[in-house]
């Protein structure tokens, strides 16, 4: 990657792997299960399928690359879990490339944000369809593997959409290695490697069993009704609410962590957010007095919450 991205760009990107979508705290340290969860593990997941549909339409790899970084470069500590209602990652993305990039690359960067699609030329075109497909394998496999929810659980419309081959022997024995392999292994280092092929195998074969590598699915009203399914049937109402409130405790997050922190700092807050890891953030309340260890030690991640409180939805 470095080779290929400038160097400010490289650098940032490093602070990604301690920011997570959801299921840790204090990435630093407690349970090491919560950095196979980091955003630069879902950055180099979305670059490897932007990369693979940018060769089937022949685009500059390193447009592609390049956009894949910067759809996720300004990300807050704890992500989305901090983020609801309180910073627009879109809005803030030209501001955080501005100087350091033409004033192009920035407007695509922020339009694939806001998924303008007549904005977006061919290669943000492919990242876009990137995100958002490897979006929904993402959630779902780390509910299965990492959260340890029975694939059983899940509604068979979701699962036919995403054509997961959930009646094959081989593809549920896949989803039990990756279980131990995290779970009882703590090898977060195999499990983020073959966690991230099983991704990538699953997004190109949703993409062909859709027939959507034939033509742009941006501009196919079947892939939108599609991502409306799964997004806001499927992930909303039955993945979002188990990850962020049951795992990671968002809301909590956002009231005791986040609130206190934009109050105090102001104006000046959605810079620094964008510059600082969990860790740091967590350094900066304990440090103000803004929140107490025990308080922190309450927010740590359940990450077994399926096992010891609804263990009749356990995968394993």
């Amino acid at each position: 990657m470095s080779e290929l991205l400038p160097t400010w760009l490289s650098y940032a990107a490093k602070r990604l792997r301690s920011i997570t979508g959801f299921v840790t705290v204090h990435p630093n340290g407690g349970d090491p299960r919560a950095l196979a969860f980091s955003r630069y593990d879902h950055v180099t997941r979305v670059a490897s399928l932007a990369l693979s549909v940018g060769g089937d339409r022949r685009l500059s790899r390193s447009e592609v690359l390049l956009f894949s970084w910067l759809h996720d470069i300004n990300r807050w500590p704890f992500a989305h879990n901090s983020e609801q209602n309180r910073f627009d990652q879109a809005d803030d993305i030209e501001r955080f490339i501005a100087g350091r990039l033409s004033a192009e690359t920035a407007r695509q960067a922020a339009a694939i944000a806001r998924k303008r699609i007549p904005d977006l030329n061919p290669a943000a075109r492919a990242v876009l369809l990137a995100d958002i497909v490897t979006g929904f394998f993402e959630d779902t496999l780390f509910t299965i593997t990492g959260l340890n929810l029975s694939p059983s659980e899940l509604p068979d419309e979701a699962l036919d959409l995403l054509r997961f081959p959930v009646g094959d022997t081989a593809f549920l024995e896949e989803l039990q290695y990756l279980y131990l392999l995290l779970n009882r292994e703590l090898d977060v280092a195999r499990y983020t490697r073959d966690f991230n092929s099983l991704v990538f195998r699953s997004t190109r074969r949703f993409l062909s069993d859709h027939n959507f590598l034939d033509a742009d699915p941006l501009e196919s009203d079947r892939f939108w009704s599609i991502r409306s399914t799964l997004r806001d049937d499927y992930l909303e109402r039955q993945i979002f609410p188990l990850n962020n409130e049951k795992v990671c405790h968002g809301e909590l997050i956002r009231q005791v962590v986040v609130d206190p922190v934009l109050s105090l700092l102001g104006e000046s807050a959605g810079v620094r957010l964008t510059r600082w890891t969990e860790a740091d953030l967590i350094a900066y309340v304990l440090r103000e007095h803004l929140v107490t260890e025990e308080t922190v030690f309450a927010l740590r991640p359940t990450i077994d919450y399926i096992q010891k409180f609804e263990p009749s939805r356990c995968f394993m």
